[in-house]
């Protein structure tokens, strides 16, 4: 059978070396353990705490580095926290390897600060006192992820979310019977929805997780988000767009609510899990059409999964099947 390794100008360790697993402290509300690599956060209602233990055998990685023990500060354990939605990556500790052969890390988590899956993953690196360039990559563990709620909710999440009676206010007279305003010239912005609709703020303010209320829910929120989301990442593109320098000298000179929301999404509206705001101003200045008729449309319907909201309210009201099962129904 043959042994996985990464190839490299330099020696690594085989894939398995570095062992990680994952527990949660204690027992709070809305968090349980899934696996040894995996914890549920998603309806966590305060900061908690993890302990992440990392396990290996310092005979091995040296043997397999050709180092000797008296060259073990030529390596060194980091460990590293990213997240695609909460658009994070960040090293949260580094070890030597002298500490033993295992490494226990305490973390702490504030579900506020989180959306999506949040990946942890131990790295060998070698460090400045090796013959190999500082911070080079010869090891990894396999990941251990926490499992945050995604921005399925209220679509002004990272915004401020206002309820106002439109009836009760001149400027909003042309459009009292519609559902909001957007305000795009505060920041961050906020989302004005309008409370003299019948129901509507006890529907979208309610808990339930399945039902005919859940549903209008569901559906509202994706058609409110839909167009917000739309609304905000046109205007953050278009002024990119407007912007003088290019790529790599682009960044920071947005700022406020239109930096950070590229920043999250030019992974997705590019394909690359790596871009930046840097290559979203190449593409806004190359093909800017392709990139807001027909990416940024299709991106945005993935990401508040317009068509399941559609099947589970047809289901439910229009008696085309049985409703759309949620997760966690039984």
């Amino acid at each position: 059978m043959a042994t996985p390794r990464m190839f490299y100008p330099y020696p690594t360790v085989r894939a398995g070396t570095v062992d990680a697993s994952i527990s949660v402290e204690g027992e709070p509300e809305g968090v349980s353990q899934l696996t040894s690599g995996s914890v549920a956060a998603a309806e966590a209602v305060a900061p908690f705490a993890v302990e992440i233990v990392l396990q290996f055998k310092l005979s091995r990685i040296l043997a397999e580095l050709n180092l000797q023990p008296s060259e073990s500060g030529q390596v060194r354990l980091a460990v590293v926290e990213s997240g695609i939605r909460s658009r994070t990556r960040r090293q949260v500790g580094s070890y030597p390897l002298e500490s033993g052969g295992q490494v226990p890390i305490r973390l702490e988590f504030d579900p506020a600060d989180y959306r999506g899956d949040i990946e942890l993953q131990a790295f060998l690196v070698y460090t400045a006192g090796s013959d190999q360039r500082a911070g080079s990559r010869c090891g990894e563990s396999e990941r251990v992820i926490v499992h945050f709620d995604d921005f399925r909710s209220p679509p002004g999440s990272g915004m401020e979310i206002i309820w106002v009676d439109f009836t009760q206010l001149s400027e909003y007279s042309e459009i009292k019977g519609e559902l909001f305003v957007l305000d795009l010239n505060k920041e961050p912005p906020a989302l004005y929805l309008n409370e003299s609709l019948t129901d509507f703020k006890s529907t979208l303010m309610s808990k339930g997780s399945h039902g005919s209320a859940a549903r209008i829910r569901v559906s509202q929120f994706t058609l409110i988000g839909s167009q917000v989301l739309h609304t905000m990442l046109a205007e953050a593109l278009g002024r990119l767009a407007e912007l003088e320098e290019d790529g790599e000298g682009i960044s920071g000179q947005l700022g406020g609510w239109r930096e950070w929301m590229l920043t999250g999404w030019a992974p997705a509206l590019l394909g690359d899990p790596d871009a930046g705001v840097g290559e979203l101003s190449v593409a806004m200045k190359t093909h800017p059409d392709s990139l807001l008729m027909e990416v940024l449309p299709k991106q945005i319907q993935l990401h508040v999964a317009a068509g399941k909201s559609f099947a589970g309210l047809s289901g439910e009201f229009l008696d085309t099947g049985p409703p759309m099962r949620e997760d966690g129904d039984d």
